[in-house]
């Protein structure tokens, strides 16, 4: 059986193949990912079927009898001439035109009970046999390249006979953050890719339970669903106990996620559009109604502008275009008096057009039951933009209160009326949790996860656990993208589940100690793999050659013939470079081991700093708050964290005597040192 670190890294091998070739190269790869293994479990279902009734019945079947087998025997249809073999043995001057044939005809074949091709635009996102762009008459990717690609792929079995669906899973996860840290710093890798960490934080706050109905808004390539399924598999023994629904509106990343569900062996339902404008899950008794689930998990794009898609080009006096300083053009937005939202989600506000944080946050809270709970990655801003209305006499201006402050006040007192009557009193917010800046991809933008429940037990109802995890020494800082470590996620969980509670906080990090430990050691057998493949090619080359130049010097001394010094001089060097190999090779496996001490031992100084900063009021309030409604009020349902958590790093306490001693002996060096220099210039 392959391991998910010998297929990532073939996988990523492509890669290097196709690099500056195409523009969104992983879709190429992804693509024909999907399109290889369904072909090889295909061939395998058929064999396996066959083998089975022949065990059965101690002879071969019939045509008919094998027809009916294969027709029983898969999820998926291949028509005749659109497998993977048809692709690879066509000459390299059809191979653009065989590959679009083959997707495009398995795409084609399978149809739902529905009606629907379920397949299209997943299998055949990509364009094989497009002509280049510059009207040569040649193909954008070359037979050549793509012949090389099949090549690469061919020595691969993907089939169950070698490829579990959790190897095949976890290799295409693999290679989706790889591409994210490949485009950090760009706006693609944030449409398909959060944090794992950040997303194991989430699912393991809200714990899926056996049965509930999940849902992503905006899925990306279904990180947050993929997640909530391995933690059923984990606490229920099967990943199929939760439902799964996402939506996603960009091609490329909506047919990704749908194949990334299908190689988890997952039936979720993840549909194409814009979430704000044309929800697809919906009451089956009612169209115009949001349809309700148990979770839902979301990273929805930061502060989206025109999500409502009404914003139109300002012009100046002249009639033209106003651009912003980015080159961008500013938008005009209309009133919001004729704003009318068909599925009545915003139901605190009606959010800036600018702006559509609330807009998501609503969404959400309206696609969630009586009882549903939800995870929100959201930036920092909505947790305190907006003003409260003040009176002229409180600051000379009588100012009305701002949408996002009402609805950020909504959240925690409940909506309002048009005439400005609650319609019912409830805090929605359960907890929220101020994170590192830099953390997410293609923005530094500092992020917050904001979790909402419906049905809050009674001793929280009125209550708000607040908790600052952009502390200084809470994350790992790197050049390009800042990175929770697993003792920061452990910190993160524990104030998280224990609210504070000591007796609770003991029992969550005994048993997240032995996960997290499972996980590291998990993580140090991927990187000691993926060393062990990188130096693999080096190594047997120069042993081989190693081995011939020893050959030839051993059969001239069995000759009575003295080897040449070059024959002697080669061998030295040929040592040489393998001993350099070598040692570099160890080096690096160092290196990961020492690593996964560190964090190992990082785990045990974590879990000795929480249960004496819980034993200690003073240190809490540098750490979390629990903060009640009263004092909510008080400062206006601002929920900027400062406000509530001691953020501020404590002054290095000194000693006063010896301060006074150091400025004393400096300030007597500093008259020695005058007096040396005056003494020098009056002899010059």
């Amino acid at each position: 059986m392959i391991t998910k670190q010998a297929l990532g890294s073939t996988l990523f091998g492509m890669a290097d193949i196709l690099r500056d070739k195409v523009e969104d190269y992983k879709a190429y790869i992804l693509s024909l990912l999907f399109f290889k293994r369904l072909s090889d479990n295909y061939e395998w279902e058929n064999e396996n079927g066959i083998k089975e009734f022949v065990k059965e019945n101690g002879r071969e079947p019939s045509k008919k009898e094998k027809n009916i087998i294969i027709g029983k025997k898969h999820d998926f249809k291949i028509p005749e001439g659109c497998f993977w073999k048809d692709v690879r043995e066509t000459t390299i001057d059809k191979k653009n035109e065989a590959l679009h044939k083959a997707v495009t005809g398995i795409a084609e074949a399978n149809i739902d009970k529905d009606g629907k091709f379920f397949l299209k635009g997943v299998i055949n996102t990509v364009r094989w046999n497009e002509p280049a762009p510059d009207g040569s008459g040649g193909k954008k990717l070359s037979p050549e390249v793509i012949s090389l690609l099949v090549s690469y792929l061919d020595a691969v079995d993907l089939s169950n006979k070698n490829a579990t669906v959790d190897v095949l899973g976890d290799a295409y996860e693999y290679l989706i953050k790889r591409f994210a840290d490949e485009n950090k710093g760009g706006t693609t890798a944030g449409q398909f890719y959060t944090p794992q960490e950040v997303v194991d934080i989430i699912v393991r706050y809200l714990k899926p339970q056996k049965g509930n109905v999940a849902y992503d808004p905006t899925c990306g390539s279904g990180g947050f669903l993929i997640s909530a399924a391995k933690y059923c598999k984990a606490n229920y023994g099967n990943q199929k106990s939760i439902r799964l629904y996402g939506q996603e509106d960009v091609w490329n990343t909506w047919a990704i996620a749908n194949i990334n569900m299908i190689l988890h062996g997952l039936d979720a339902k993840i549909e194409k559009g814009d979430t704000l404008l044309d929800p697809k899950f919906k009451e089956e008794d009612n169209e115009l109604e949001i349809k309700k689930f148990d979770l839902v998990m979301a990273n929805f794009p930061f502060s989206q502008e025109n999500w409502w898609k009404n914003g139109e080009p300002k012009k100046d006096a002249k009639g033209k275009a106003v651009n912003k300083k980015d080159g961008a053009p500013q938008l005009e937005y209309p009133g919001k008096e004729d704003f009318s939202d068909p599925y009545e989600r915003f139901i605190y506000g009606i959010p800036p057009y600018s702006n559509g944080d609330f807009a998501f946050i609503q969404h959400i809270i309206a696609s969630l039951k009586q009882d549903g709970k939800a995870g929100v990655v959201c930036p920092q801003g909505v947790l305190f933009r907006g003003q409260p209305a003040k009176t002229e006499e409180e600051d000379g201006q009588n100012r009305k209160a701002d949408d996002e402050y009402l609805i950020r006040r909504g959240l925690l007192q409940g909506p309002i009326d048009s005439n400005g009557e609650f319609t019912e009193m409830h805090n929605i917010i359960d907890a929220i949790v101020v994170l590192p800046g830099n953390l997410f991809y293609g923005t530094t933008i500092p992020g917050s996860i904001l979790f909402i429940n419906k049905n809050k037990p009674q001793h929280r109802k009125d209550k708000v656990l607040m908790i600052y995890a952009a502390k200084e020494g809470w994350y790992k800082e790197k050049p390009n993208m800042n990175e929770l470590q697993p003792h920061d996620m452990l910190r993160i969980s524990t104030i998280l589940e224990s609210w504070g509670d000591l007796e609770i906080a003991k029992e969550w990090i005994a048993i997240q100690k032995i996960r997290l430990w499972a996980l590291i050691q998990e993580d140090l057998g991927y990187k000691l793999s993926e060393i062990e493949e990188h130096y693999h090619e080096d190594l047997e080359r120069f042993k081989a050659k190693v081995d011939r130049a020893k050959k030839a010097i051993a059969a001239k001394e069995a000759e009575g013939k003295k080897p040449t010094k070059s024959e002697l001089k080669n061998l030295e060097t040929l040592n040489a470079v393998l001993e350099k190999i070598l040692n570099q090779k160890a080096d690096k496996i160092m290196a990961a081991h020492e690593l996964a001490a560190k964090e190992r031992k990082a785990i045990d100084e974590v879990e000795s700093e929480l249960i004496s900063m819980l034993q200690d009021a003073e240190l809490r309030k540098r750490y979390f708050s629990v903060v009640d409604m009263e004092e909510l009020n008080e400062n206006e349902y601002n929920l900027n964290i400062p406000r509530y958590v001691d953020t501020f790093e404590p002054e290095e306490e000194i000693d006063l005597k010896e301060a006074i001693k150091e400025i004393g002996e400096m300030l007597l060096n500093e008259k020695n040192s005058i007096s040396k220099l005056s003494n020098i210039l009056s002899i010059l």
